[in-house]
């Protein structure tokens, strides 16, 4: 009883808008006063989830995702997207979730990508006849895309909270990744007649970008095109290669990949695009810093929680309870995914790891659920969760770099929601090798 009343004490207060970290230290401390609990629960369990090597991996890669970005290789990856997808119908339109792949390998944030690349591809794509709403939108839904393809900064959290394997976490993601990608294609080039509509003054195929800066680009030959894009791009795709040739050829782990990343990053943007100076340098650290430090606030509050609720034994009473409404695994598979997505709605990125993972991990090992195949249904249902109001923060973040009001994204993004996230997030629930397949091949 003591531990429901500290649990709608912490929903209370989040609806009532208090912060999610105080929320969760307030429902701990109501719940330590009830039952007497000694108070070394809060400070060991604060203590012993920061004190993690692994969790170095993410302020390393955001430094290096943040450099990349004030770098200006985003301009490079959505030129070489641009060549790519050049004789494609609805071309500018694909590029949006090409672009998110290519820059979440560098980033491994979907909030990143959508905060780059919007200022760049939704002007451009205005001034080419796509209506500014259904571009905004797209972009929204191609945030995910950000953290699909490694490294993925939620695999790290996840990885920490579930003691599993953080390289087989960057694998599994990298399928499902790629099939949501090409699902978004197909529904562009379905629906993007709606929203575009040719300038006058451009003669090219209808959907195709093409503008006074990228004229000259767009008259060479396309493998001539694509090759001279990709040779401006090289040092973006280098760095992956680093990271993944490292962690997978046993060079070094997860954390010392972001340290590599993190030094190659700054070679790159100083010496190699010559763009980054001391001021915008010590501003990706400052920007960085930060992020992380709402990180560091929130974790060791909600792992406190968290852990009240497992020495009240509330991860298996879930599994029991849903057992006793169904022992068909997929019915249970899909009782998670319901969960996961509704909850999705109300809570934020952190919350949905930190707490749901242990509470969900009881009933995934009743039903033979692989930890890698239940985390990449949770990497999924967080992105899903990120396009769908209230708290839809990829949409906000887009609406405010865009211009454009919440409510004039929705009906854009309902295709892509309806037919593109959603699909995948059955996608990886029901066929597991959809998630496991690469880690299996790569690391047995």
């Amino acid at each position: 009883m003591e531990i429901l009343i500290a649990s709608l004490v912490v929903i209370l207060l989040m609806f009532l808008g208090m912060a999610v970290s105080f929320s969760f230290l307030t429902g701990s401390l109501l719940y330590i006063l009830i039952t007497g609990t000694s108070m070394r629960t809060i400070v060991t369990t604060a203590f012993f989830s920061l004190e993690s090597f692994t969790l170095l991996a993410i302020p390393l890669f955001m430094i290096a995702g943040r450099l990349m970005e004030v770098s200006g290789i985003a301009e490079r990856l959505i030129e070489f997207s641009r060549a790519l997808l050049r004789k494609v119908k609805g071309g500018m339109g694909a590029i949006i979730p090409v672009s998110s792949m290519m820059f979440g390998a560098l980033s491994g944030s979907g909030t990143a990508t959508v905060a780059a690349l919007s200022s760049i591809l939704i002007p451009r794509m205005e001034k080419l006849g796509w209506d500014k709403r259904y571009s905004a939108a797209l972009l929204g839904a191609s945030g995910p895309l950000g953290y699909m393809i490694p490294p993925n900064m939620n695999a790290i959290l996840f990885g920490v909270v579930a003691n599993t394997s953080i390289a087989a976490l960057f694998l599994a993601t990298v399928v499902p990744g790629i099939l949501w990608a090409l699902l978004y294609i197909l529904i562009n080039r379905i629906i993007y007649p709606k929203w575009y509509r040719e300038p006058e003054s451009n003669s090219s195929p209808a959907g195709v970008e093409e503008t006074a800066a990228t004229t000259s680009a767009v008259q060479r030959s396309y493998f001539t095109d694509v090759f001279t894009t990709f040779k401006m791009a090289i040092p973006a795709f280098i760095m992956p290669l680093i990271i993944f040739g490292g962690i997978y050829g046993g060079a070094f782990t997860p954390t010392e990949a972001g340290a590599v990343a993190c030094i190659y990053a700054l070679i790159a943007g100083a010496f190699i695009f010559k763009t980054i100076t001391i001021k915008n340098g010590l501003d990706a650290f400052t920007d960085t810093g930060k992020s992380v430090g709402s990180i560091l606030i929130i974790l060791p509050m909600v792992m406190i929680f968290t852990r009240l609720l497992v020495l009240n034994n509330v991860p298996h009473m879930i599994a029991e309870g849903m057992q006793n409404i169904s022992t068909n695994p997929n019915v249970l598979l899909f009782l998670i995914v319901l969960i996961l997505f509704f909850a999705g709605f109300f809570l934020s990125t952190g919350v949905l790891i930190f707490v749901f993972t242990p509470l969900l991990m009881p009933t995934a090992n009743a039903i033979g659920l692989d930890p890698i195949q239940l985390g990449t249904i949770l990497f999924v249902a967080i992105g899903v969760g990120t396009l769908t109001p209230p708290l839809a923060m990829n949409l906000f973040v887009v609406s405010r770099t865009s211009g454009v009001p919440m409510q004039d994204l929705m009906k854009p993004l309902l295709p892509f929601l309806f037919f593109g996230a959603i699909p995948i997030l059955f996608l990886v629930t029901y066929v597991p090798e959809i998630s496991l397949w690469l880690p299996r091949l790569i690391m047995g």
